[in-house]
């Protein structure tokens, strides 16, 4: 697995860690959307599974990052694209969890 790619996994696998250590993974992550057309198609599902768990627990993270660093004030003066979503964590812990979806249940007819 591409080493980068690698420590981001581990990164968002721990919420409960420095937040200096979160500011390093926000620019991993940052790192890793100039190459994701580069990864193959097992490291962009890796890549995926890292950014659920680092959206299921945004607020864990953000609880760390806040203790070092203003995420907007990170964002203007990094100019981030809101495209870099993992840059807006202090704005998705915001957002109400949405129920996970199961299939659709069957139609009985008697």
């Amino acid at each position: 697995m591409n080493e980068l790619l690698q420590a981001y996994v581990i990164d968002t696998q721990y919420p409960d860690v420095s937040g200096i250590e979160h500011l390093q993974m926000l620019r991993r992550r940052s790192e890793l959307a100039d190459l994701e057309h580069m990864l193959s198609r097992e490291e962009r599902r890796q890549l995926a599974e890292a950014d659920a768990r680092l959206l299921a627990h945004a607020a864990e993270f953000l609880a760390e990052l806040s203790r070092f660093v203003d995420l907007a004030a990170e964002r203007r003066r990094l100019c981030t694209p809101p495209s870099h979503w993992w840059w807006y964590l202090d704005v998705l812990a915001q957002i109400p969890a949405l129920p996970v979806r199961g299939p659709e249940p069957e139609l009985v007819t008697a």
